[in-house]
């Protein structure tokens, strides 16, 4: 909701101040990600712990990647990718200590809700984007290049979801 309510009063982002404001939500995620491991291996589930660091940390070269092309016309000096990395990065760790510290469930549904909020708002920023930046306005979304993905990123989270039980 913060990122939501500073956006607009800064006009429509782009270029870098849209990968500044997609790598601090995406941060603002990744603390809840890291929360559900550091809170799976203090409940003694380091199998379950494992598996959501190796997701978490393959989807996340995709988030990464979304930073960067953010930027490419731009071309940033090489400190401003190592602090969007950290900023989009970082958090994970600190999530992964509180996690590790406070299992309580009503912790955890505080963070990962912060998370879920965090990663709509990417999906809204970059959905405005993609609609502002295409000749075609809102039918950009409904390129198949989009639809691809986004069937993509279901088939795949659906089928590792099956490889977990919780």
């Amino acid at each position: 909701m913060l990122l939501m309510a500073v956006g607009p009063r800064l006009g429509a982002p782009s270029g870098l101040s849209l990968a500044f404001f997609v790598a601090l939500g995406i941060g603002l995620h990744n603390f809840g990600e890291g929360l559900a491991i550091g809170a799976a291996f203090a409940a003694g589930s380091a199998g379950l712990g494992t598996y959501l660091m190796l997701g978490f940390a393959l989807h996340n070269v995709t988030e990464g990647i979304g930073i960067a092309a953010l930027i490419l016309k731009v071309r940033p000096p090489l400190w401003t990718f190592v602090g969007l990395a950290r900023l989009a990065g970082a958090p994970a760790v600190a999530g992964m200590w509180l996690g590790s510290l406070a299992v309580s469930a009503q912790w955890a549904a505080l963070a990962l809700a912060i998370g879920a909020g965090a990663i709509l708002q990417v999906i809204v920023q970059v959905g405005a984007f993609l609609m502002r930046s295409s000749r075609v306005g809102p039918e950009a979304l409904y390129l198949p290049s989009v639809m691809a993905g986004l069937v993509g990123g279901v088939v795949f989270r659906s089928a590792t979801a099956a490889l977990v039980k919780i």
